[in-house]
This record gives C-alpha cells, structure tokens and sequence, in this order.
C-alpha cells in the first residue's frame, strides 16, 4: 500500500494555529534540554514563554524581532507535529539542532554534521512526500547556515544522515551501507522535516552535533563529555547572537 496520498486531510491543521506565533521570522527546534536552556539564557527581551502550549513541545520562548525557540520531544512524529503547528502559525523558516549518532569513521564525538539530504527510513515523511522523492533541506537556508558556521569559526561536516524510527534496530549491516553511501550520521528526525518543509513550501536546514559513535566493534557514546557539550554551548551562543543572518 502507497502511504502517500493528494487527498485532503480530515483533520485540518489550522486547529492547531497560534496567533502569538504569527509575527516569527525564524523558528528553531531543539531535542536537548541543556541547549532549549542555554539559548532561554542568552535570548534578549523574551515576549512569550509557555509549557507545553504549542503541538508536540515541551516549551518555547519568542523573543524580540521575530525569533522562537522550541523544545521538541524526539523522534519524526513529534518533531513534525510541532513543525505543523508553527507553520501553519506563519513560521517561514525552521532550523534543526539536534544530535546525531556517526556511522562513518571521519565523524568523531563532539563533531558537527550539516545534512545535505536524508535517507527515509521513518514512516512520517511517506505521508508528505511518495516514496522515491529525496528529503533535502531547503538550499537557500543552508547555505545561510553554512555561512553562519563558517563566520563564526566552526568546523564541520556535510553529508547524508539516515533518519530512522527504531534507535534499537541501528544494525552493523545497515552502518556499514550507510556509510558507504556518503551518510556519516544517523538520526530521529531530519528526513521527516525535510518532508513537511517541502510539503508545506517552506525552508528547513540542520545541524547536527555528533553524541555516540556506532562505525567501531561497540556502541561508543559519551552524551555528557566536555566535547560535546562544549560544542553545544558554542552552537547555541551563535546562533542566538547571529541568526538574524538566517533571514
């Protein structure tokens, strides 16, 4: 059976529609609780902040000039239901940062990845796009991304991540042909986004910080080492001092 259907939702997603919302220029989603409240630190003059008020998150905060942040709970469902909710609120542009696991050798704890596509391995994206189209981030936005990691003196990777429902089921077999393929990280949500993004007409990029390891003989990971949480913290300092530069 094809997931994929043109026909019209039974449930319409202006139900889910916050007018506070209406005013952002830039939307980002965050999975990590310590980075949601590095970035609530650094944010200056906070207009909104609410539990739980919005689809699928488990806060926010806007700030001034036109900037949401978003604590998602993981996975694509989640992450996408949240997406909906700011979209259809007038949200034009979404940035992802969350945290991935390497499944190629060149990509160490504490790296950061920027996906240049995605493989769909989840079930949510088939309800946006069929299958056989690819899942990739919206170039004009990456390239803004890219050139905000690039002036603010990061080092990073481009490549695929594979995004799958089962974190459980990361199997020796698919690393190795994964990695093979230009994929250098797997993931919960990004080929989902990329979906809804497209689906919806609007721009999504990510970027991804690098917390365990899966290429080696044994699962390695380290999701509290100084390393990433050093990169994580620098990460959310930048992007809430330049995301203006996104626009």
């Amino acid at each position: 059976m094809q997931w994929y259907s043109k026909g019209r939702s039974l449930i319409n997603p202006k139900h889910f529609t916050l007018k506070e919302l209406s005013l952002l220029k830039l939307g980002v989603i965050v999975f990590i609780k310590r980075v949601y409240e590095w970035m609530r630190t650094a944010a200056e003059d906070i207009i909104i902040e609410k539990n739980e008020a919005v689809l699928a998150t488990r806060g926010f905060f806007t700030a001034k000039d036109g900037l949401g942040i978003f604590y998602s709970y993981f996975g694509a469902p989640a992450s996408v239901l949240l997406a909906e909710a700011l979209i259809i609120s007038g949200v034009k542009r979404l940035v992802i940062f969350g945290e991935a696991g390497a499944i190629h050798p060149k990509m160490k704890i504490g790296d950061i990845l920027v996906p240049t596509f995605a493989i769909r391995e989840e079930g949510t994206s088939y309800h946006y796009l069929p299958y056989g189209v690819s899942a990739k981030p919206s170039q004009k936005l990456l390239k803004k991304l890219k050139h905000l990691l690039d002036e603010t003196g990061f080092t990073y990777e481009e490549g695929g991540v594979w995004t799958t429902d089962a974190p459980l089921r990361e199997t020796r077999q698919k690393v190795l042909t994964y990695g093979g393929l230009r994929v250098l990280a797997v993931d919960m949500e990004c080929s989902a986004l990329f979906a809804v993004s497209k689906y919806r007409r609007v721009e999504c990029a990510t970027m991804l910080t690098i917390s365990d390891e899966l290429y080696g003989r044994v699962w390695k990971q380290d999701f509290d080492s100084e390393e990433l949480i050093d990169v994580e913290k620098k990460l959310a300092d930048a992007l809430m001092e330049n995301w203006r530069g996104l626009l």
